[in-house]
């Protein structure tokens, strides 16, 4: 039956939700193999010493990103249908201002850092701010393409992006300055590819859009960031109570195991433009999609049951100590997908609030039980405290948010 009603739907690739899920998961695999080979690259020309600094600036301007998009990249999607262009020029101009005041500051707050001496000179600043800002038009456009329901330009920008190891080979006389350099030479290579073919965007303030949007916007601004902050934030938890081995072993088993959710991510995604832009039966749809992601999680759970030890030894023998961690990982994403989209489907109905409850309630749940299980069970107890924080959240949507308002798409 299952297979039945997935190899129906695959004869619909036409449809906009598919076809933006397929570009979109694209896009993503993309980006996480790219973001590999570009640290395996960075490490074998550059001493460990540049490598370990330009880590953390590469991080600071992904940092800028996230906290420069103030929300508006799911406004920019939700509000798209009724505003067109001008939405996406608002959100264009707003995030570029953003980014800017956001990597100025976090310049003049580090630069004073020992960790830092000798790599901040005026042309560091220039091309930090510069790329930070670059990064966030990156976004922007990508976004714009995903909510014109052309998914194909964000996927061939991340081919772009995913070029900028090739600019390690030719800066490896700058240092630190020559990796972040690559890095953001392949953002620029990405906003080039959106100026020239994502066309229409119109760099001008509309005030109705900002007004309408405005709550909309700061809700998931919050939300997004409680959902992000404690992945970011988990490392250095792991680095100081169980050490620097284990801190590795952690990172890369996490990693590896939330590569399984690009996929479900990427629908997810696709289901908020497509019920943006209305659907006639919302709740068919959902159906469609839960069962051709849970078909997919399936595969993927015993493929990781047979194949995870192998995966993890890629990354050398050592790394098999985070097959557990890896395993409850990939467990637990029967939960978080359910949790994923129930907040896209509260998002379609602008109901902002529930959906920063929620990924606040995350944050505070994931975080405590962490750090409480990380004592008693190594780097498997992150595996644990994911898998409990999204099953009792799940509970949560069940007991408390039980009345849910189906909309009547036309």
């Amino acid at each position: 039956m299952v297979a039945g009603l997935i190899k129906s739907e695959l004869k619909n690739l036409k449809n906009p939700l598919y076809r933006n899920s397929i570009y979109i998961s694209l896009s993503s695999m993309m980006t996480a193999v790219a973001g590999f080979l570009f640290w395996n690259v960075a490490a074998r020309l550059y001493p460990s010493e540049d490598v370990g600094v330009a880590s953390a600036l590469v991080s600071a301007i992904n940092f800028v990103f996230m906290v420069s998009l103030l929300g508006l990249n799911f406004s920019l999607i939700r509000f798209y249908p009724e505003y067109k262009e001008r939405a996406a020029g608002s959100a264009f101009i707003l995030t570029l201002g953003a980014s800017f005041v956001v990597s100025l500051l976090y310049v003049l707050v580090v630069v004073r850092s020992e960790s830092f001496r000798g790599v901040f000179s005026t042309e560091f600043l220039l091309l930090f701010v510069l790329f930070s800002m670059a990064g966030t038009a990156y976004n922007i456009l990508s976004t714009y393409a995903i909510a014109k329901r052309k998914a194909e330009h964000s996927f061939a920008q991340s081919v772009l992006f995913s070029l900028r190891f090739l600019f390690l080979f030719v800066l490896v006389s700058f240092g630190v300055l020559g990796i972040m350099t690559a890095f953001g030479l392949g953002l620029t290579l990405g906003v080039l590819y959106g100026f020239i073919f994502i066309d229409d965007i119109k760099p001008k303030l509309d005030f109705e859009f900002l007004r309408e949007s405005f709550k909309f916007s700061l809700g998931n601004y919050i939300a997004n960031i409680a959902n992000l902050a404690p992945t970011y934030i988990m490392p250095t938890i792991v680095l100081i109570t169980v050490g620097k081995e284990d801190a590795a072993y952690f990172y890369i088993a996490f990693a590896v195991g939330n590569l399984i959710l690009l996929i479900p991510n990427a629908i997810n995604m696709a289901l908020f433009v497509e019920g943006s832009h209305g659907l006639k039966d919302l709740k068919k749809t959902l159906r469609k999609v839960l069962t051709i992601v849970y078909a997919y999680l399936v595969m993927s759970s015993m493929f990781v049951w047979f194949f995870g030890k192998f995966i993890l030894r890629l990354f050398g023998d050592e790394y098999i100590s985070g097959l557990n961690l890896l395993i409850v990982i990939v467990l637990s994403s029967f939960f978080v997908v359910v949790v994923n989209i129930y907040c896209t489907l509260l998002n379609i109905l602008k109901r902002v609030t529930e959906r920063v409850i929620i990924y606040l309630l995350k944050a505070i749940l994931f975080l405590t039980f962490s750090y409480v299980l990380i004592l008693k069970f190594g780097i498997v107890g992150v595996g644990y405290a994911w898998i409990t924080t999204y099953g009792l959240i799940l509970i949560f949507l069940v007991v408390v948010i039980r009345k849910f308002e189906w909309p009547s798409f036309s």
